[in-house]
C-alpha cells in the first residue's frame, strides 16, 4: 500500500514487485534492466505519479541534467531562435536549460557564471559580453565543458565555438549595393567592442576597398545596439551636408532605428535611401518596403552548439572544435538600382559561400 503524501521510490518498488535499486537503475539508466521489468517499473511510476528527486538522481549519475545558456539579449529574435535550436537538440537527452540574460552587462555576466557553477550545471553555452572571461577559466578548472557561440575574443583559439562568417556576410551585402550602382555607401556599425560588429565593419570596408571605393569617416557611425541608438546614428548620417545613397546596417535593432530616422526626415526607402540589414526578423518581410537582409542560421547555430556540448559531456570529441556557418543574402525590395546598376529583382537569394 502506498504511503500517504507524495509517492516514494519504495512505493514504486512495492507496486512493481522489484527492489528500490532496480527502480533507481531504470530511472537513471545506470545498469541493464530487462524490458519487462522496465515496463512494470514505468507503469508503477505512471500510476502512482512518482516524480524522481533530481538532487538524489544527480548524486547517482554525477550529472545535474541541466545546461546553462548565457545570452546578451533574450528579447532579440536572433537569440530566441538560437535558444530554440539548443533546446530542441539537448531535449533528446533529457537536458533542461537555465537561461541567463545578461542585458549586455559585465556585472550580470559574472553573476550568472557564478550562479551556474553553484548549480553544478553539466555544461555552459555562452555568448560572451566581455573580451576577457575570467569566470570561464574557473569553470574550465572545474572541468565543466563550455561552448562559445556568436562572439569571439582573444584567446578563443582551440576553444569550442560556433558562429558565422560575419566578414563575408557583410561583404556580400555591400557588394550587392555596389552591383546596383551605389558608390556612396554608409554604415551603422554597431558596438565595436563586440567581435561580430568589428567583423561586419571589416567586411564593409573590404568590399568598398576591393571595388576602389572610399567612405567618409562621418558615414561610419558606431553605436550601442538598440533602436534608439540606430535612430540617432542614422539621423547623424542623413542630416549631414552630404548623405550616401545606401546604408549597410549591422544589426536588426539598428535597422529598425534607421527606418524611423528616415521617416522622421521625410526620406523614402529605397527611393531616397537603399538599405541592407544584418539579421532577419519576421517584421523585415512585412515592412514597407520588405527589407533586404543578411540572414544568419540562428537555429542551426544553436543546434550545433547543443550537439557540441552534449558530445563534450559524454566524452566524445567533436569532429570540429570551431564551426563557422554560412549566411545568405535575402533579396527583397529595400534597394534600388542607380546609374545603370543591375535591377535588384533580377537577382536570386544568394548564399554566403563564395
Amino acid at each position: 500500500m502506498a504511503s500517504m503524501g507524495a509517492p516514494r521510490m519504495k512505493d514504486v518498488a512495492e507496486a512493481a514487485r522489484v527492489s528500490t535499486s532496480t527502480v533507481s537503475h531504470v530511472i537513471n539508466g545506470t545498469r541493464f534492466v530487462d524490458d519487462e521489468t522496465k515496463r512494470r517499473v514505468q507503469r508503477a511510476i505512471d500510476e502512482l505519479g512518482y516524480l524522481p528527486n533530481a538532487a538524489a538522481r544527480s548524486l547517482t549519475t554525477k550529472r545535474s541534467q541541466t545546461l546553462g545558456v548565457i545570452v546578451g539579449d533574450v528579447a532579440n529574435y536572433f537569440f530566441s531562435e538560437l535558444l530554440q535550436g539548443v533546446e530542441e537538440t539537448v531535449r533528446s537527452q533529457n537536458y533542461s536549460l537555465i537561461v541567463c540574460n545578461t542585458g549586455e552587462t559585465l556585472e550580470l555576466e559574472d553573476h550568472y557564471i557564478q550562479l551556474l557553477l553553484s548549480h553544478k550545471v553539466d555544461g555552459i553555452i555562452a555568448m560572451a559580453t566581455s573580451e576577457q572571461w575570467m569566470s570561464v577559466r574557473e569553470a574550465q578548472v572545474r572541468h565543466i565543458p563550455i561552448v562559445f557561440v556568436d562572439r569571439a575574443f582573444a584567446g578563443l583559439e582551440g576553444e569550442r565555438f560556433v558562429g558565422v562568417d560575419n566578414v563575408r556576410g557583410a561583404y556580400l551585402a555591400v557588394e550587392h549595393l555596389i552591383e546596383l550602382g551605389h558608390r556612396r555607401i554608409g554604415t551603422l556599425a554597431g558596438a565595436q567592442g563586440l567581435s561580430t560588429m568589428r567583423d561586419r565593419l571589416h567586411g564593409f570596408t573590404q568590399a568598398l576597398r576591393d571595388h576602389g571605393l572610399e567612405v567618409p569617416d562621418e558615414w561610419i557611425v558606431p553605436s550601442a545596439l538598440s533602436a534608439e541608438a540606430g535612430h540617432a546614428a542614422a539621423n547623424q548620417i542623413v542630416t549631414g551636408p552630404e548623405r550616401p545613397t545606401a546604408l549597410f546596417i549591422a544589426n536588426n535593432y539598428l535597422t529598425l532605428g534607421a527606418l524611423l530616422a528616415l521617416r522622421d526626415n521625410d526620406l523614402r526607402c529605397p527611393e531616397d535611401m537603399s538599405i541592407v540589414g544584418f539579421d532577419d526578423h519576421p517584421w523585415a518581410a512585412v515592412t514597407h518596403p520588405p527589407l533586404t537582409v543578411v540572414r544568419q542560421p540562428a537555429m542551426r547555430i544553436g543546434a550545433t552548439a547543443g550537439q557540441m556540448i552534449l558530445d563534450s559531456i559524454n566524452g566524445t570529441e567533436p569532429e570540429y572544435r570551431q564551426v563557422v556557418l554560412d549566411c545568405e543574402l535575402v533579396l527583397r525590395h529595400s534597394c534600388r538600382a542607380i546609374q545603370g546598376g543591375m535591377p535588384s529583382e533580377t537577382k536570386a537569394v544568394r548564399p554566403m559561400s563564395p
